[in-house]
């Protein structure tokens, strides 16, 4: 990545809190290969539309994850059309957990280890008490827990905190094939995919495409020790690739 300045990095890679600069836990983990992006460039025409793509996706699941988290909060926001099948997705959902939130989109960070985030969500969700991350992608990937276990070691580190756990609740939505053949189809940054489900051999069913519902997925995360170890150990990494910057700034 380049910057310009040592300004730019901060601005682009941390907070400031209380008068001293903190990274934030999305920078450090882009330091991490990530195979599926690859594969996502690689599935267009250039650069360039990947990107156009990308961001155009990054700009829905923000909109998801503002809506949802106003949701959470108990208020009640204009829901846009095109995310109206999600959301119905999430309300039934929330039907089905008893839900207290004790934090919406907060900052929060790491004495200890020196590095910053925000949390989507702490919250009780059927009497247990962690983080719950929004995520609008297509899967829960592993990289997840990395994340998840920096913002739990941050906020275990008050006294007051007990012992947290960590979900991650993934909006999506998608038409099901009317054939039953268990294809859906997934509309996302102006492109159309189609997952087959290889075991009904959907790949050779002329689908047709019902209504956009939501999916859902709510899972949580084992093995914290080992995700917030990996986490460190690319902190570390992330801040050898960037030294020489991180050496500038007071």
């Amino acid at each position: 990545m380049f910057y310009k300045n040592v300004n730019q990095f901060r601005d682009d890679n941390g907070y400031e809190i209380d008068g001293a600069w903190y990274p934030r836990v999305t920078s450090i983990l882009s330091i991490k290969a990530k195979p599926a992006l690859y594969r996502y460039y690689a599935g267009h025409d250039s650069f360039e539309s990947a990107e156009a793509a990308k961001n155009k996706s990054a700009e829905e699941g923000t909109l998801v994850h503002e809506v949802i988290e106003k949701l959470f909060a108990g208020e009640k926001p204009p829901i846009p059309d095109s995310v109206k099948p999600v959301v119905a997705g999430f309300e039934y959902f929330q039907k089905e957990h008893e839900i207290i939130p004790h934090q919406i989109e907060s900052k929060i960070f790491s004495k200890e280890h020196g590095y910053a985030g925000t949390i989507d969500v702490l919250a009780e969700v059927d009497g247990k008490l962690g983080v719950l991350d929004i995520k609008t992608s297509q899967a829960i990937y592993r990289d997840y827990g990395l994340q998840t276990a920096a913002y739990v070691q941050a906020l275990q580190e008050a006294e007051s905190m007990p012992q947290l756990t960590r979900w991650i609740l993934r909006l999506d939505q998608s038409r099901a094939c009317l054939n039953a053949c268990g294809a859906r189809l997934r509309e996302k940054g102006g492109n159309t995919k189609i997952k087959e489900n290889w075991k009904n051999g959907s790949r050779n069913c002329p689908h047709a495409w019902g209504d956009v519902t939501g999916d859902i997925e709510f899972k949580e995360l084992g093995g914290y020790d080992h995700d917030i170890k990996a986490f460190l150990a690319a902190k570390t990494l992330w801040e050898w690739e960037n030294a020489e910057w991180i050496s500038k700034i007071a």
